[in-house]
């Protein structure tokens, strides 16, 4: 039987005093137990290591030393040396102080002259510790192994000795593929020479690298990656591997030259928006001038006159919001009040009372908010046939100001109600404009809602974050 004890021959120069000296001053454990596993003889270094002295573990029992989950580990053990056969397991132990130790026992069956089992010898290990840094790197090694990122190890010579799940899933290669070869099987000739010399040069400096590759998978295709790249070195300082860690960002990177085209082809529509817009304007406002030349004072020729200018004048006002690169207007009092003035210059039925109680009326950020205000009192007077009051209150709230716009026109349509602040909902009694405005609001963080009022025709409740002081 394999793990059957062989007696070995012992030198008959060596005396019961030399085996009793081993025993007692092995760095390592030693306990000798009976059949019932009642301990007999321990050393120093199993009694240290359970926090006991020698004499108070002489007569124990070794189930009273360990955990109850750890009697069927031991009984099994027991019984295989009752039989002659050694064992070696791990099991846990308890220490005087109530905490747990994971020792390795190796142990032998004892016998008498006539090879009769009396018990038991072991050697007892300490493997907390070891046990402790083996789960350590269980952990460290599932989390490389789980990472988001993708994981690479080279040796100096820069040959892959590991790639973690991710790597494998991004590029196409399998760990068989990629296991000895280069990184540079990933090379797409679009990273550029000079980001890797600067990468050699960090790392012979034993420097750690950071920066992007433009990579391409198995597959041919091109990804953009966030790259660390830094050396393994043991205590002396000698290098033994280059880990690199890095992250996918081609979806960033294709959503930023979005962007950029985005920008770029906002900035040159507003240009032409602008230029071309604001000299029709003045086209349209110069033949308003020429015609009122033609027409009797207070007529009513000059009265449409007063609607189109006016018209057109808001329409210039907006152009110059929009593109303008001035510092902008942030006190919301202030937008509300340059909104009011522009809208009675040209309205005289409109009347406007404000209401303000805020003590903080500057907002965080605010360029093309008198859109918003612009389009609620063209909707007021659009939608209305004869003199119409607005009253606009304001005030603040948790950090914020909320302004409540009122007016006593005909009201909002309720098959218009449910898609108002829809692109294009633009029907007699609806609100023409409001899905930019709300577009406008929700872009500086606010809001805009209808409100139900019985009492009067339409109101709008509006919430704009303040500046933080």
């Amino acid at each position: 039987m394999p793990d059957q004890v062989r007696p070995i021959e012992v030198p008959q120069s060596m005396k019961d005093e030399d085996y009793c000296s081993l025993l007692k001053y092995l760095p390592e454990g030693v306990g000798v137990t009976d059949l019932e596993e009642n301990l007999i003889f321990v050393n120093e270094a199993f009694a240290e290591m359970l926090g006991y002295n020698h004499e108070e573990l002489l007569g124990k029992n070794v189930r009273d030393l360990i955990p109850d989950s750890e009697v069927s580990t031991l009984q099994e053990a027991t019984e295989k040396r009752s039989k002659g056969i050694a064992s070696a397991y791990n099991l846990i132990m308890l220490h005087k102080d109530g905490s747990q130790r994971i020792a390795r026992i190796s142990g032998v069956p004892r016998r008498d002259e006539n090879g009769t089992v009396l018990g038991t010898m072991a050697v007892v290990i300490d493997m907390t510790e070891d046990e402790a840094a083996k789960e350590e790197l269980r952990k460290l090694s599932r989390a490389v192994e789980q990472s988001p990122a993708s994981v690479v190890i080279t040796d100096c010579d820069v040959r892959i000795e590991y790639v973690n799940t991710k790597f494998t899933e991004l590029t196409g290669y399998t760990m068989e593929e990629a296991l000895g070869k280069n990184p540079s099987i990933l090379k797409s000739g679009f990273t550029s020479t000079e980001t890797y010399e600067n990468l050699w040069s960090k790392l012979t400096m034993h420097d750690e690298w950071k920066g992007i590759f433009i990579n391409r998978k198995k597959n041919g295709d091109l990804y953009w990656e966030d790259a660390w790249i830094g050396p393994v070195s043991l205590p002396d300082g000698t290098v033994t591997h280059y880990v690199a860690v890095k992250k996918d960002i081609t979806k960033q990177v294709e959503i930023e030259q979005l962007l950029r085209d985005s920008l770029r082809n906002l900035e040159l529509y507003s240009s032409i928006l602008r230029h071309d817009l604001r000299n029709d304007l003045h086209v349209f406002l110069n033949h308003a001038e020429a015609a009122r030349m033609h027409c009797p004072e207070n007529s009513e020729s000059i009265r449409y006159l007063d609607i189109v200018e006016g018209v057109a004048e808001r329409m210039t006002h907006l152009l110059d919001i929009v593109g303008s690169s001035g510092e902008e207007e942030r006190d919301i009092l202030r937008i509300i009040q340059n909104a009011i003035d522009q809208t009675e210059r040209t309205n005289p039925h409109i009347s406007i009372e404000i209401a303000n109680s805020a003590e903080e009326t500057e907002l965080a950020s605010s360029r093309l908010i008198p859109i918003v205000f612009d389009n609620l009192l063209r909707n007021t007077i659009e939608f209305t046939q004869s003199d119409v009051n607005v009253n606009i209150e304001i005030r603040n709230m948790n950090g914020e100001v909320e302004i409540i716009y009122r007016d006593d026109g005909p009201g909002i349509s309720v098959d218009v109600k449910s898609r108002l602040f829809e692109k294009g909902a633009s029907t007699t009694g609806g609100g023409y404009g409001l899905y930019l405005s709300r577009k406008v609001v929700k872009a500086y963080g606010g809001s805009i809602e209808l409100v139900e009022d019985r009492t009067c025709g339409a109101t709008f409740r509006i919430v704009l974050p303040l500046a933080r002081k």
